[in-house]
C-alpha cells in the first residue's frame, strides 16, 4: 500500500478518499483552509471533497449555516412523516434515533450511512420539500433495519426482510418495510421458527390493511 502523502489544496479527491484520515486531521485541514471545523467526521470529509472539488468556500460554509438555520430541536414524540428534514429543527440525533426505534419497533436503532448521505444531498439542494418519510423510503429499499441485540438476531432479521421482499404481497404496501417490522415482531416474540411464510401477511391482513397502498393516510402512521 502507498504511503499517505501530506494533504495540500492540489490534491484530487480520488487521492483523498484513498487514505484514512483521522477526525482530528480532518479539523485541522479544515481550519487551515477556512472551512467549517465542526461537525461529524463525515461531514468534515465531505467538506473537504467539496473543497477539493473547487467549491467555493463561502458555498461550503452556507451548507452548514442552512441546515442550522433553527435553533429549536424536535423530540422524539415530535417527529412524524411529514416532518420536514430541513429548517424544522430536525437532525439525525439520539432523539431521531428513538423515533425511528420506536416506528420500527426495534430496541436499538442505528443510523445508516445512506441516511447520512441523503440528508447531505438535501441540505446541498436545499429541498424543503424533503421530509422524514423520504428516509423510511431510504431504509425500506437498504432492507436493514435491525434489533441489533446480537449478531444472531441480525441475522434472523435480514433473512426475514429478504424473504419478505420476494413475496409479491409486498409490493402492495406503502412502506414495505414498516410492514416487515410488524410481522417480525409477531415472529419475534412467539415461540415458532423465526422465519418469514406468506402465512403471517394473511393472518394479520386486517392489522396490516392501513398500510396497504390503497388505504395508505399519511396520519393513520403518525
Amino acid at each position: 500500500m502507498s504511503e499517505r502523502p501530506l494533504f495540500n489544496d492540489h490534491m484530487s479527491e480520488e487521492d483523498f478518499q484513498k487514505f484514512y484520515w483521522y477526525k482530528r486531521e480532518l479539523e485541522i485541514i479544515c481550519r487551515r483552509y477556512g472551512l467549517p471545523s465542526f461537525g461529524t467526521k463525515a461531514e468534515l470529509s465531505e467538506y473537504i471533497r467539496e473543497f477539493l472539488r473547487g467549491i467555493p468556500v463561502k458555498n461550503i460554509k452556507q451548507i452548514r449555516v442552512n441546515r442550522r438555520s433553527t435553533s429549536k430541536k424536535l423530540l422524539a414524540e415530535e417527529i412524524r412523516l411529514d416532518t420536514k428534514l430541513l429548517n424544522s429543527g430536525f437532525s439525525l440525533n439520539n432523539e431521531a434515533r428513538k423515533f425511528f426505534a420506536d416506528y420500527f419497533g426495534v430496541k436499538k436503532f442505528t443510523f445508516r450511512k445512506s441516511m447520512g448521505i441523503k440528508m447531505r444531498e438535501i441540505e446541498k439542494n436545499q429541498d424543503n420539500g424533503a421530509t422524514v418519510a423520504d428516509l423510511i423510503k431510504l431504509l425500506s429499499s437498504d432492507n436493514k433495519i435491525t434489533d441489533e441485540n446480537s449478531e444472531e438476531k441480525t441475522y434472523q432479521w435480514n433473512n426475514f426482510v429478504k424473504d419478505f421482499y420476494k413475496d409479491k404481497s409486498s409490493a402492495n404496501y406503502q412502506y414495505p418495510i414498516k410492514v416487515a417490522a410488524i410481522l417480525w415482531k409477531i415472529v419475534r416474540d412467539s415461540k415458532g421458527d423465526k422465519t418469514y411464510s406468506h402465512k403471517l401477511v394473511t393472518d394479520n391482513a386486517q392489522v396490516l390493511k392501513k398500510y396497504n397502498k390503497v388505504n395508505y393516510n399519511l396520519n393513520t402512521l403518525i
